[in-house]
């Protein structure tokens, strides 16, 4: 079966093209299972690069007309990329049961732990690694979210490889292993390019080491194209973060 569950829209204010357009390349590609998860907005505060939350009706009005126009030739769902702060708990339960997604992936980019509120892109040293892993573990224990994705994405950051890495990777896994959460090989960081870091020259992630870790603890495993437009729904980033999903040995899923 050929899915995708990270596809992005024009809404969220860094990709391109509507749903139309995406769910038209799917279908065109093949794919028996399209999954929407656009960023998510908050009710209270425009955290950035994401839709706002004046349009969240409009942007699961025109996926589930997506649905209705390929019913019986391709399955879209509609879901939502979003970062955990346990402050909004009734937030994503508005989501999944007044506003009726199909999913919500978690994608923590920015995170809470003992009040103090951080980014893992804006990291000083790998010390905030294991803040970042605690939150996403506390976030999965919630089971408010079906997937977690790029779990690997703090490898982005030039830092050399230490015991923080080994112990954040760790509390992870662990947190997903614990909760029966698949994890996403993501295809944007095979996208981004090879670059260079401290543990030589490589994509900012998947990192090997992660999954290295994660192919010993028998994790489920989704591939994510993380599409920002359309032609990235399935490209040949997609098809070539498959074959080396493949290749490693990972308990590949198609289904959520």
């Amino acid at each position: 079966m050929k899915s995708n569950f990270h596809t992005h829209t024009k809404r969220c204010c860094h990709a391109y093209g509507l749903e139309a357009d995406y769910a038209k390349e799917a279908f065109e590609k093949g794919l028996d299972i399209l999954g929407f998860s656009d960023h998510a907005p908050f009710k209270d505060i425009d955290y950035g690069y994401r839709m706002q939350f004046s349009e969240l009706a409009e942007y699961i009005s025109a996926v589930w007309t997506e649905r209705e126009r390929y019913a019986g030739k391709m399955r879209v769902l509609a879901g939502l990329e979003i970062e955990y702060l346990p402050k909004y708990c009734e937030y994503y339960e508005w989501l999944l049961n007044d506003m009726k997604l199909d999913y919500l992936a978690l994608g923590e980019h920015f995170f809470d732990v003992n009040g103090k509120f951080s980014n893992i892109f804006n990291s000083e040293s790998t010390d905030d690694y294991i803040p970042y892993a605690m939150a996403i573990s506390q976030a999965l224990k919630t089971k408010y979210f079906s997937f977690l994705a790029h779990p690997d994405i703090m490898f982005m950051n030039c830092f050399a490889w230490d015991r923080n890495c080994d112990k954040a990777c760790d509390i992870i896994i662990d947190a997903a292993v614990n909760t029966n959460t698949p994890i996403e090989y993501n295809a944007n960081g095979i996208r981004r390019g090879q670059q260079d870091y401290p543990d030589g020259r490589r994509d900012p992630y998947p990192h090997p080491k992660f999954w290295t870790m994660a192919k010993e603890a028998k994790l489920k495993v989704l591939v994510g194209s993380d599409a920002h437009s359309p032609e990235q729904v399935y490209d040949e980033f997609m098809e070539l973060a498959v074959k080396r999903a493949e290749n490693f040995g990972l308990d590949i899923i198609s289904e959520i």
